[in-house]
């Protein structure tokens, strides 16, 4: 069985293509052939690889929205190209230049298509206007999620299935975090996620600006992700590095820059430091939570979903440096009393590869199930 994911990214980025990456090793999909249609300008970074289609046109993003509307348009030509020379089974749309195609398949093609939802947009209308297309099959990662874009769950119609990270994460072994309040090795704390604006790094940095100085020099962050090809994302980076400057944090801060080791750097550090508001369902976050690291997150979007606040790691007030900089005051203290780390693993099983896999595999064959396949 052959699945076409409609993504359009224009670089290897971000948790879409980490997740497919995943899912196609886990056993439930293994049989199923995962093709990923992105954009001309791609080029493959990370590994393993992935079997790919160029389009001109599709896009991940794009703004403003009238123009991502008009390259929907034409990759929808460009799509029907394709599956002539190629039948696939089954279209799965990820991304919000993705879905508006999706949404043209099930309306002028009168073909079931599936569109999972990675992002919180603000166009919640047109995420609503998609759960009601009856040939359209919508996936939030997140109650959270359903409730922002007014989706009520009625599987297999409308499903939630999280984001996952890989197996391997969950067999890795345990290393046990090497800071204690009393003890003189410095309290390290890891960000993980691309370099962009919305992902709030700056939040973490005045957070750490905020303590007190002896508990400062105690504090050790290290981001790690690359600076997205674009331009605001570049004017970010330098922002934060003027930051690190000018508030003396250069021996606090290290922004590190991407790696394919993502599993190393957690485990070197105690905690995981997310910042971000309103993250839908970060798979750096799950990551970090199967190797047993507890992580400090913003209360709002799908990480109160992934990380219980006492348990797991702790939730700060969104947007709220100060409040960020009070949790991590506690954890200086070892106020913190949270569960160990085999358990804070086990929090995130159902997260993982394998039973994500599983129900994406039930949903695929409940949809292939509602209509038989095109022919070839």
């Amino acid at each position: 069985m052959r699945v076409l994911h409609l993504i359009g990214a224009a670089e290897d980025s971000g948790g879409i293509l980490a997740m497919l990456r995943s899912l196609q090793r886990a056993p439930a999909l293994r049989e199923w052939r995962h093709t990923v249609w992105v954009n001309a300008a791609y080029r493959e970074t990370r590994q393993p690889a992935l079997d790919y289609r160029y389009s001109r046109h599709l896009r991940s993003e794009c703004d403003p929205h009238l123009r991502l509307a008009w390259h929907a348009w034409r990759a929808l030509g460009e799509l029907r190209a394709l599956l002539q020379r190629e039948p696939f089974d089954l279209l799965h749309a990820h991304s919000r230049g993705a879905l508006l195609v999706a949404m043209m398949v099930a309306t002028r093609w009168r073909r079931r298509v599936l569109f999972t939802s990675h992002g919180r947009g603000k166009r919640t209308w047109l995420y609503a206007r998609a759960g009601k297309l009856r040939r359209l099959y919508v996936v939030p990662l997140t109650h959270e999620m359903a409730r922002h874009y007014r989706l009520r769950e009625d599987p297999p119609r409308i499903q939630i299935i999280s984001a996952c990270c890989a197996d391997a994460f969950f067999s890795a072994p345990l290393v046990p975090p090497r800071f204690t309040p009393a003890g003189s090795l410095p309290l390290r704390l890891a960000g993980v996620g691309n370099i962009v604006r919305w992902k709030n790094w700056d939040l973490a940095l005045r957070a750490l600006a905020l303590l007190p100085a002896p508990d400062r020099r105690r504090v050790k962050f290290t981001l790690w992700g690359p600076v997205v090809a674009e331009p605001d994302a570049r004017r970010f980076a330098a922002e934060l590095r003027r930051f690190i400057a000018a508030e003396g944090l250069g021996d606090q801060v290290e922004l590190a820059g991407p790696t394919n080791a993502i599993g190393e750097a957690i485990q070197a550090a105690d905690w995981l430091l997310h910042p971000t508001t309103n993250e839908p369902c970060s798979v750096g976050l799950m990551e970090g939570l199967a190797l047993g690291r507890p992580a400090v997150v913003s209360a709002s979007g799908g990480s109160v979903e992934i990380v219980a606040h006492g348990k797991t790691g702790l939730h700060f007030a969104p947007g709220s440096a100060e409040d960020l900089a009070a949790k991590l005051g506690m954890i200086l203290r070892g106020e913190p009393q949270l569960l160990p780390p085999a358990a804070i693993r086990e929090s995130v099983r159902p997260r993982s590869a394998t039973c994500v896999a599983e129900a994406y595999a039930r949903l695929y064959g409940a949809i292939l199930g509602a209509e038989p396949p095109p022919p070839a």
